[in-house]
C-alpha cells in the first residue's frame, strides 16, 4: 500500500515536472522573443536618434555599413513610421514621407515638387531689370532667375559718381530686391557707361575710379546686394590697359569694402569693340561674362534688314552667333563662367514701296516680345494671311504687312521655339547659361519661360537625410528641446523632485493612507503615478552611479530593463497583497 502511494506520488510529481518544465519553455520562448523585439526596437529607436541628430557615443558603425545599409533602414522606418509622421504634421509640409526618393547611382535623396523649383546649381541664368519697366518686376518669376541686375547706375564720366539720381533713389527704395533675396535670386547693380569720349576721360583718372567704386560699395550695402555688373560699352582701342586695371581695381576695393567676396559680371559686345576686351585678363579677376548676343541687324551695323540675334547667317558680313562665339572661344574665354544673354525684343522695319515694286526699308524701332504678340494678333484679324515666316538660318521668325498707301512693316523677332534652339546651341558649346534682355519685355506672356524651365531648370531639391530636414510641428520641437536640454534636464529634475517629496508627504498621512488601501480605482491611479515615476527615477538613479562608480574606477552596475520591470511587477505584486491584510480599526480621540 506504501508502495502504491509512493508510486502515485512519484507520477505526479513526474506530471508536475514535466508540466512546469514546459511552462518554463514557454517563459524562456516568450523572454527569447521580447528580448528580439526589444533589440528591434533598440536599432530603429537608434536609427531614429541618429536621423535627428542625437549621436550616441557607445555606438560606433563602420562607414561601410553606414552606406551600405542606412538608405534601406531610412525607408524602412520611413514606412513604418511615416503615416504617424504625416498625421501630426499634415500634408502641406515641403518634406513628407512619401514625396521624396533615393537615388541609388548617386547615393543621395532628391525630393520633387513644384515649390522645389530653381535654376540648376551648374547653370545660370541672368536677366536685366531695365528702371524703365517700372513695376513690372512683380511679374518675375524669380524661381527661375539666378542673378538679377538693376539698370543702371549711369557713370558721370568727369567724376566717378552717377548721372541718374531719380534711378539711384529708386535703387534705394524697391521692394524689387526684397523679392529677388526671398527666392535666392543674386541681385547686382549694373554700372553703365556708353561711348568711347565717355569711356576714354573715365578711364584716364585713377581718382574717378576710387569715387566710383565707394559709391557704388554704399549702394550695395545699403541694399544688402551681391556685387556689380560692369556694362562698358565701345571701349577706346587704346584704353584697353587702363580698363583690365580698372576691373582688377574694382574687384579688390569691393571686396574690402563690401567685407565679403562680391559678385562681379562684365560685358562683352557681339560685334563692335570687341577686339577690345582683354577676355584672358579680365576673366581672371570677373565672376561671369556675359557676351550681348543680339543687335546685330540695326540702323548703326550696316543698316541690313534681318534677326536681331541669327543663329547663323547667309550674309557675306558672317555677322550671327555663331561667329561670336566662335571668336571669344578662340580668344581663350572660360567657357564655364561664360553666359550668352538673347533678347526679349524685335526689330521693326518700315519701308516704302516704289514703282519699280523695289522696297527702301529702314529700321524704325525696336519692339518688346509683349508688343509683336499683341500687334500679330490684331493684324491678324484683319490680314489672316500675314503669319509669321520661319528663317531657318537664322533660326528667327519675321512678319510683312504691306498697306493700301504702299507703306510696309517688317517685324523680326524671337519665340520660344527660336530662342530654345539658341538655348540650345548655347549649351552645346558649354556655356553656363543664358541672359535676358530685358525682363519684362515678356510682360503678359509666359511661353519664353517655359522655355527656361525646360532647358535650366530642376523640381529636386538633393537632402541628406529626410528625417533631419523635415520641418514639421513636432520636429521642431524636438530640436528645441535638443538644443535647450540642459535648461529641460533641470527644470525636469526639480520638478520629478518636487513631485516624489510631495508624494512622500500626502503619503506620511494615514488618512490619505486609507483611501488608497480602500477604494480599488485609487490603488490603479496611484500605481500607474508610480510607474511613471520610477521609469525617470531609475534612469537618473542609473546614470548618476554609473558617474559615480566610473569617477571612482569602479565597474558599473549592470542592470536591464527586464530586470527594472520585475522588480516593478514585484513591487506591485507585494503592494496588492498588503492591501488585503484588515486593519482592525482604531479609537483614535
Amino acid at each position: 500500500m506504501v508502495r502504491q502511494i509512493h508510486i502515485i506520488l512519484f507520477i505526479i510529481a513526474m506530471i508536475f515536472f514535466n508540466s512546469c518544465r514546459r511552462e518554463i519553455m514557454r517563459v524562456k520562448t516568450s523572454v527569447r522573443r521580447t528580448q528580439s523585439e526589444v533589440r528591434v526596437f533598440d536599432r530603429v529607436f537608434n536609427d531614429a536618434k541618429k536621423s535627428f541628430g542625437i549621436k550616441n557615443n557607445n555606438e560606433q558603425l563602420a562607414s561601410t555599413d553606414s552606406t551600405l545599409y542606412a538608405p534601406i533602414k531610412q525607408k524602412t522606418l520611413l514606412n513604418n513610421y511615416g503615416y504617424l509622421y504625416d498625421f501630426l504634421n499634415g500634408k502641406d509640409q515641403l518634406v513628407t514621407s512619401t514625396n521624396f526618393y533615393y537615388d541609388s547611382i548617386q547615393k543621395a535623396y532628391y525630393v520633387e515638387g513644384e515649390e522645389f523649383l530653381k535654376i540648376k546649381d551648374n547653370n545660370e541664368v541672368f536677366g536685366w531689370h531695365p528702371y524703365w519697366m517700372g513695376n513690372a518686376w512683380k511679374n518675375y518669376p524669380f524661381d527661375l532667375l539666378s542673378t538679377i541686375s538693376f539698370f543702371s547706375y549711369k557713370v558721370n564720366p568727369a567724376s566717378g559718381s552717377y548721372t541718374n539720381p531719380d534711378q539711384i533713389l529708386e535703387w534705394r527704395n524697391t521692394k524689387l530686391i526684397d523679392s529677388a533675396k526671398a527666392k535666392n535670386t543674386r541681385v547686382l547693380l549694373t554700372i553703365s557707361s556708353h561711348g568711347r569720349n565717355n569711356n576714354d576721360i573715365f578711364l584716364e583718372d585713377e581718382n574717378k575710379w576710387i569715387t566710383l567704386i565707394d559709391s557704388v560699395s554704399t549702394l550695395i550695402n545699403y541694399r544688402n546686394a551681391d556685387g556689380v555688373d560692369i556694362n562698358f560699352e565701345n571701349l577706346p582701342y587704346f584704353k584697353r590697359t587702363e580698363f583690365n586695371r580698372f576691373i582688377k581695381e574694382m574687384r579688390e576695393n569691393l571686396d574690402f569694402k563690401l567685407n565679403k567676396k562680391a559678385f562681379i559680371s562684365v560685358t562683352l559686345p557681339a560685334l563692335n569693340g570687341r577686339e577690345i576686351y582683354d577676355v584672358r585678363e579680365i576673366q581672371k579677376h570677373v565672376d561671369l561674362m556675359v557676351i550681348m548676343g543680339y543687335d546685330y541687324n540695326n540702323d548703326i551695323v550696316y543698316q541690313e534688314q534681318g534677326a536681331v540675334a541669327p543663329l547663323q547667317s547667309s550674309e557675306s558680313n558672317n555677322l550671327s552667333l555663331k561667329s561670336t562665339l566662335d571668336f571669344y572661344i578662340n580668344k581663350g574665354i572660360n567657357v564655364s563662367k561664360t553666359i550668352l544673354a538673347l533678347p526679349y525684343y524685335g526689330s521693326m522695319w518700315e519701308g516704302q514701296i516704289d514703282n519699280n515694286g523695289e522696297i527702301e526699308s529702314r529700321i524704325e524701332r525696336k519692339v518688346t516680345y509683349s508688343e509683336v504678340m499683341n500687334l500679330m494678333k490684331s493684324e491678324l484679324v484683319f490680314n489672316p494671311s500675314s503669319i509669321p515666316i520661319f528663317d531657318e538660318t537664322s533660326m528667327t521668325n519675321y512678319m510683312n504687312f504691306i498697306y493700301p498707301d504702299m507703306t510696309t512693316k517688317e517685324i523680326w523677332f524671337d519665340d520660344d521655339y527660336t530662342l530654345g534652339k539658341k538655348y540650345d546651341f548655347a549649351i552645346s558649346k558649354k556655356l553656363k547659361g543664358v541672359g535676358i534682355w530685358a525682363l519684362g519685355y515678356d510682360n503678359g506672356y509666359k511661353d519664353l519661360w517655359k522655355v527656361i524651365e525646360e532647358k535650366f531648370s530642376t523640381d529636386k531639391i538633393k537632402i541628406s537625410d529626410p528625417i533631419a530636414e523635415m520641418e514639421g510641428y513636432p520636429i521642431k520641437i524636438s530640436r528645441y528641446i535638443i538644443t535647450n536640454k540642459r535648461v529641460f534636464i533641470i527644470s525636469a529634475l526639480f520638478f520629478l523632485f518636487a513631485l516624489v517629496t510631495g508624494i512622500i508627504i500626502i503619503l506620511s498621512d494615514w488618512k490619505i493612507r486609507d483611501s488608497i488601501l480602500k477604494d480599488q480605482i485609487i490603488r490603479l491611479i496611484f500605481t500607474s503615478i508610480v510607474f511613471l515615476l520610477i521609469t525617470p527615477l531609475t534612469i537618473i538613479i542609473s546614470s548618476f552611479s554609473y558617474s559615480l562608480l566610473n569617477k571612482f574606477g569602479l565597474p558599473p552596475l549592470n542592470i536591464s530593463l527586464l530586470e527594472i520591470s520585475i522588480a516593478f511587477i514585484i513591487g506591485i505584486t507585494t503592494f496588492y497583497f498588503i492591501s488585503k491584510i484588515k486593519i482592525g480599526k482604531q479609537h483614535r480621540p
